[in-house]
């Protein structure tokens, strides 16, 4: 995989900050014994990561909802009691007069990074070379065009969350001047 623009079989994706290639098959790195061990301690912690998690994301979701339609959370199941590892959020770019790396430009500057889940797996050069099916996948793509991974993380507080939208307003709306995270002592 790589990250550096000039590398890239997309050139037109050398400006996106998200952006990376996978260009040849490499390994599946296990976790070493030291590593697993560790992880097996944190087991203990579990639920205080999942209440925290869900905690986090009932708050994005109050916080955003004025956003609308501009910025779409994932619907909310009844079903399930889902523990997000992501933060995935719908954005009309197109809409809001932004493009998604000039959001996560801004949201950077401001102290808020961000990221993209998922380039489609199609999209990679090594499997364009290796797949027989290059058909398009209109769904696939329309989520890829809209999606940014908003931070969520244990340890998030309810103002970072809340800095987190104040921001997103301003440059979803245009409404006011972004808030630098100088200004809020992040």
């Amino acid at each position: 995989i790589t990250k550096i623009p000039g590398d890239f079989a997309r050139q037109e994706m050398a400006d996106a900050p998200w952006y990376h290639e996978m260009q040849r098959l490499g390994y599946n790195y296990r976790a070493s014994d030291i590593n697993c061990a560790l992880g097996l301690s944190q087991l203990g912690k579990l639920d205080f990561f999942c209440a925290e998690r869900r905690k986090l994301m009932a708050l994005y979701h109050e916080k955003l909802a004025p956003l609308a339609p501009l910025l779409r959370m994932a619907e909310l199941s009844g079903f399930c009691d889902p523990v997000f590892h992501l933060n995935a959020a719908l954005i009309d770019f197109t809409r809001a007069g932004i493009t998604r790396a000039a959001l996560m430009n801004d949201l950077k500057d401001a102290g808020i990074g961000t990221q993209v889940h998922y380039i489609p797996v199609y999209h990679h050069p090594y499997y364009r070379e290796i797949s027989l099916n290059q058909q398009p996948l209109p769904g696939v793509e329309a989520y890829y065009d809209r999606v940014l991974s908003l931070p969520l993380f244990v340890g998030m507080t309810a103002e970072d969350v809340s800095y987190v939208y104040d921001n997103l307003a301003v440059l979803l709306t245009k409404k006011e001047k972004l808030l630098y995270c100088g200004q809020q002592n992040r």
